[in-house]
């Protein structure tokens, strides 16, 4: 009984100190200054990268519901992309019955052969409030003249209007008449009422090159004067949110 007791009572010594060891730490951290929005700024640090990760070239190629991938069901694009990873090109059947692969990607680009008549480029730009997502579809090869969409989607997927983000060309962007020349740029515009671009981005900058396609279908002799006087192509640079000629 007497061991009985004194163990008690030792327990009960224990549980005092504990106690008044609880009690002043509480005391003592009530008088220590407390970050209430350290919490948050963890949370939202941790909400920035991960959408950052969400928002790899990957991730929009994968989540991108888009016309020009129709063909190309989400299972085949990760494995397009899982064999990229691994050193190699995958040229993935598609719904159409032919082929798609990717061409070239780093972190904010990505090209894939869709068919072998179209291609779909897909650019990550900075923007001042996040990041905008530009692609750029183009259809045609040797027979057919080559024609581009360029298109804009913001963080989320939304499609965004192509005119607040992209400087519409015209024909006369395309020559340049110098003074005092018989032919005028108004009969060149009268050549090409209908004309067609091709564009594309640039891998490693945010710049966009614009090629004139018209070669194909205008008359030929009109051609052989109009070509006297055409760019080899106009090249658009991202600035302040849009893409603009680069003078």
């Amino acid at each position: 009984m007497k061991y009985f007791i004194r163990r008690k009572s030792k327990v009960g010594n224990i549980r005092k100190t504990i106690w008044s060891a609880l009690i002043l730490g509480s005391a003592f951290a009530a008088f220590m200054p407390v970050d209430l929005n350290a919490e948050d700024k963890v949370v939202k640090k941790e909400q920035k990268e991960n959408q950052k990760k969400d928002f790899s070239i990957k991730n929009i190629f994968l989540d991108l519901q888009i016309s020009a991938l129709e063909s190309l069901p989400k299972a085949t694009r990760l494995d397009m992309i899982d064999y990229w990873d691994a050193d190699s090109v995958y040229k993935a059947p598609n719904v159409m019955e032919g082929l798609s692969w990717i061409e070239n990607m780093n972190e904010t680009y990505m090209k894939i052969v869709i068919s072998p008549v179209s291609t779909l480029e897909i650019k990550t730009l900075p923007a001042k409030k996040g990041s905008i997502i530009m692609t750029i579809y183009t259809i045609g090869d040797d027979v057919q003249a080559k024609d581009s969409s360029v298109k804009f989607y913001d963080d989320k997927m939304n499609e965004l209007p192509t005119e607040k983000y992209f400087q519409t060309l015209e024909v006369k962007d395309f020559f340049s008449i110098p003074k005092g020349s018989i032919t005028k740029m108004k009969e060149i515009e009268q050549m090409i009422p209908f004309p067609t671009i091709a564009y594309d981005v640039s891998p490693e900058e945010d710049i966009v090159t614009a090629y004139l396609t018209v070669e194909q279908y205008i008359n030929e002799d009109d051609w052989n004067i109009a070509k006297l006087f055409a760019k080899p192509y106009v090249k658009l640079e991202w600035k302040k949110d849009k893409f603009r000629i680069m003078k």
